[in-house]
C-alpha cells in the first residue's frame, strides 16, 4: 500500500482480515505508515524501494493530484517490474495516469470503490457491499476482478474515457447529498431549530427517500410539489427562498425533478411548473 490514509487502511485492513496476504505499507510520512501497519498487522516500510521488493502488487492509495508523481517515481527506479499489478483507486482518474508502463513491463488498471470512506479504524467493517468498477490493462484487471470477486464483490467494467463522468455521478449521490441535507438544516434553523432538531426532522424523509429509490426507482419514489404539478406551492418556496444560494439548489434540481415527473405521469401537464422554472421568470413570482 502506497498511502496511509482512509482509502489504504481500509483495504489493507479488510484484506489482511480475509487472509490476503498485505506486505504493508509506504508513506509520505512515516507515523501515518507505522499506525496504518500496526492496525492492520503488516510491516511499514521506510522507502518505496524497499516496499516493491517485498510486494508484486501495488495499491497506490494517494490523493488524485499525486498519484501521477507516486508513478514517475516507480517507474524512474532500475528496477525489474515485469508482472508488476500497479493499481490506483482514484474515481475520476483511469489507468492512462501510468504513463508509459508498458516500458516498464508492469500493467496497470484503476479500481474504484462505490463506498464511502468514512474513517480509517471502522470503514473496512462493511466494505464487503461495496461494488466496485475497474479499468485498465486486461492481465491486470483479470487478476484484480478474480480478487475482489472471490471475496463476493460484484465488479463492473468501464471505458477509461468514462472515468470522470462515472466518478462525477458517484459525488452528486453522496457528497451533493451531504450538501443538500445541510442546505436543508441551514433553512431550518433559520426557523429555529436546533442542529440536532434539524436531524431528527429530516432523518425520515431521507432515510425512506434513499430505500425507496434503491427499491423502487426514482420515479416511482418521487413524491412532493413538483410531482404533483403544484405550482402555487413551488411558487411559494422560490419566492421565500429568493436571492438565496437555496434559491438557485431549490431551482436546479426541480428543474430535474419535473423531466422525471413527466415520465412518472405521462398525462400530467406540467407546462406551468416548467415556466416558472425558467430563470427569465424568477422575478415574476
Amino acid at each position: 500500500m502506497i498511502g496511509a490514509g482512509k482509502v489504504g487502511v481500509t483495504l489493507g485492513k479488510y484484506l489482511s482480515e480475509a487472509h490476503i496476504p498485505v506486505t504493508g505499507f509506504y508513506s509520505r510520512t512515516k507515523e501515518s505508515a507505522a499506525w496504518a501497519a500496526a492496525f492492520t498487522k503488516t510491516a511499514v516500510f521506510d522507502g518505496l524501494k524497499e516496499l516493491i521488493t517485498a510486494s508484486d502488487t501495488l495499491f497506490i492509495t494517494t490523493p488524485d493530484g499525486v498519484i501521477a508523481d507516486v508513478w514517475d517515481c516507480i517507474a524512474a527506479m532500475d528496477m525489474d517490474l515485469s508482472g508488476y499489478k500497479i493499481c490506483h483507486f482514484s474515481g475520476s482518474l483511469s489507468s492512462n495516469v501510468f504513463s508509459g508502463i508498458e516500458r516498464t513491463k508492469a500493467c496497470g488498471c484503476s479500481i474504484h470503490p462505490m463506498y464511502a470512506f468514512s474513517d480509517k479504524e471502522t470503514s473496512w467493517l462493511q466494505f464487503q457491499k461495496a461494488y466496485l468498477t475497474m479499468e485498465g490493462s486486461e492481465k491486470a484487471v483479470a487478476v484484480m476482478r478474480s480478487l475482489f470477486e472471490g471475496l463476493g464483490h460484484t465488479v463492473y467494467g468501464l471505458d477509461s474515457a468514462d472515468k470522470v463522468k462515472y466518478h462525477a455521478a458517484a459525488v452528486l449521490a453522496s457528497n451533493a447529498v451531504v450538501g443538500l441535507f445541510y442546505s436543508a438544516q441551514q433553512l431550518l434553523s433559520e426557523c429555529g431549530f436546533a442542529e440536532e432538531e434539524s436531524r431528527k426532522l429530516l432523518a425520515p424523509l431521507i432515510t425512506e427517500n434513499v430505500s425507496s429509490i434503491v427499491k423502487n426507482g426514482c420515479a416511482k419514489a418521487l413524491t412532493g410539489p413538483v410531482e404533483r404539478a403544484d405550482v402555487q406551492t413551488v411558487k411559494n418556496h422560490l419566492a421565500a427562498l429568493q436571492g438565496s444560494d437555496e434559491e438557485a439548489v431549490y431551482r436546479s434540481i426541480s428543474k430535474k425533478l419535473t423531466a422525471l415527473a413527466k415520465c412518472r405521469n405521462p398525462q400530467r401537464d406540467y407546462t406551468a411548473l416548467e415556466r416558472i422554472m425558467d430563470e427569465k421568470y424568477s422575478t415574476d413570482l
